[in-house]
């Protein structure tokens, strides 16, 4: 590393090869200088062509210079040969100008490129970030509270938003399957694990043995518990298990409850009358209900309230008009913060969810809605958790820099890239180019001869985050091994310590399908032998 800061004036050299230079002319500041070194690829750049077209005297003209980040090997020797650090930039050429906008002379290195140190550098502004909106003291002032009895979260329109995930229909499932699911959503980053009851099918004894097993996951994991129910009798039970936030107060239930439940359990209320099948429809009779109840909750002694509008599916019964409510609700109550189930948008809609998941994110924190509850159930909206939360730190990290949710090292991008480079291809009369492109589509040819050491059937399991392989014995075609990991390179090298391939196309189509099952598991996707994961 080096010891010398960045400045406005500090002049560097950059270093690359002829297929690189128009872009890279084209993206540097004006504090470099680009250097075109007699070489076609930038990456096969070494010490010895550096030395061989960079003198002591030149190179004593720059307070810094800079390599692509794909150059091999340590370069720290070349600083004791020209008299100046000579360090890796980034790998590719679009990332330069932030390398050397964003990063100090000594957040450079002469082993590793730049991407590693510029990701990291705004990763670490975010995460100091959120920390400080976690675990700033709470103004009571202002509206701020904590939630949670033992684990607690301070609340307030200015934090971070909570992550909630939803084990829905919890009654139905085993104990075993409600741990996992719960499990699953804090590895995820879930702050509170919700109890999702069944309508019109009340249990209230379940429930509690639910939240009373859930208490001892509680105590090992930084999370709180909630309940999704509008029935008295689970709510109950949830309180006499001391649930820590419930789901729902409305005017349908109010009466019932009101005094029954301790004054620092959270309570989300809602401007129905679900008893009396009422839902307000234009968004300013929502917020006179919500406000009318909120107030009845304020003077009974209530202070850890959370405010529900209710978002609504899209295009019908319409979620602008949904929104609208969360909007007029903020103008009108400044402080009492909201909750939002996302699952109302996502589990209806034929598009995959991430883009959705991060632009809530950004609602959530513009509007200080400080709940956002995730179903992470179906198919589609799988990892659900794991989106939102990054969405909330990216929207957070935003806010408090007065920036656009871009630029602070925080990115869902799943299927597509931030950036692009071009690709350096020598071109010369003796490379010789075979196009082996194929129209038909397939994934590759299903005909072909056994190995004769066996074969492999090849599935994943989300909620555990595992690949399974099993080894099938091509004598009896019974399976005689499982291997079980979350990365397909330790699945493959066990394969072949163990002896198990013998045909070159067998181990080209294993790796293949190994490597598709674990970006499946990393995608949510679901994952089927031998199928393309991307296809119309």
């Amino acid at each position: 590393m080096l010891n010398s800061k960045r400045k406005k004036n500090n002049k560097i050299l950059a270093l690359t090869g002829r297929s690189a230079e128009k872009i890279v002319r084209s993206i540097v500041p004006s504090n470099v200088t680009v250097k075109v070194l007699p070489i076609d690829v930038a990456a096969f750049i070494n010490k010895d062509l550096i030395l061989k077209n960079l003198t002591k005297e030149e190179a004593q003209k720059y307070d810094l210079i800079l390599t692509p980040g794909f150059v091999q090997g340590d370069l720290a020797s070349l600083h004791t040969l020209l008299g100046v650090s000579v360090v890796k930039g980034p790998r590719y050429a679009s990332d330069i100008k932030l390398a050397v906008t964003e990063l100090d002379f000594d957040e450079f290195s002469s082993k590793y490129s730049a991407d590693r140190f510029l990701k990291k550098k705004k990763y670490s502004q975010t995460r100091q970030i959120l920390n400080d909106g976690f675990n700033r003291p709470v103004n009571e002032k202002i509206g701020e509270f904590i939630l949670g009895v033992g684990n607690t979260f301070p609340i307030g329109i200015n934090r971070p938003p909570i992550v909630m995930s939803e084990i829905i229909d919890a009654p139905k499932l085993t104990m075993e399957e409600v741990l996992t699911r719960a499990q699953f959503f804090i590895n995820s980053g879930a702050n509170v694990i919700d109890i999702g009851a069944i309508a019109k099918n009340p249990q209230p004894a379940k429930i509690k043995t639910i939240i009373t097993e859930l208490q001892k996951l509680k105590k090992s994991n930084n999370i709180i518990l909630s309940i999704d129910t509008l029935n008295e009798e689970e709510i109950l039970a949830a309180v006499d298990a001391k649930i820590d936030l419930i789901l729902s107060i409305d005017h349908g239930n109010v009466n019932q409850l009101i005094d029954k439940i301790p004054k620092e359990t959270g309570i989300v209320f809602l401007p129905t009358n679900v008893k009396e099948g009422f839902m307000p429809k234009t968004s300013e009779d929502r917020v006179k209900s919500l406000i009318k109840l909120r107030d009845k909750l304020r003077a009974a002694g209530y202070t850890k309230l959370f405010a529900d509008p209710i978002i609504e599916m899209p295009i019908y019964p319409g979620f602008a008009s949904s929104l609208e409510s969360y909007i007029q609700y903020r103008k009108i109550d400044s402080t009492t913060p909201m909750m939002t189930c996302i699952g109302n948008v996502t589990e209806f809609i034929e598009a995959d969810p991430v883009g959705i998941n991060t632009l809530f994110g950004c609602l959530a924190v513009e509007l200080g809605i400080q709940l956002l509850l995730m179903t992470d159930f179906s198919v589609k909206c799988r990892g659900g958790t794991k989106e939102i939360v990054k969405a909330r730190d990216l929207a957070f990290a935003a806010k408090k820099r007065n920036s656009p949710p871009i630029g602070h090292g925080v990115n869902i991008l799943l299927a597509k890239s931030r950036t692009d480079f071009e690709i350096e291809i020598p071109i010369n009369k003796d490379l010789e180019i075979i196009d082996l492109t194929s129209d038909d589509g397939a994934l590759y040819t299903m005909h072909y001869d056994l190995d004769p050491k066996g074969s492999f059937t090849i599935w994943i399991n989300n909620q555990k985050q595992k690949i399974y392989v099993s080894h099938l014995d091509i004598s009896c075609k019974k399976p005689d091994l499982l291997l079980i990991s979350s990365e397909a390179r330790m699945l493959f090298e066990e394969i072949t310590k163990r002896g198990l391939l013998s045909k070159m196309d067998h181990a080209f189509y294993l790796g293949r399908e190994l490597e598709r099952a674990e970006i499946c598991l990393y995608l949510g996707k679901t994952y089927i032998q031998n199928e393309q994961a991307f296809k119309d």
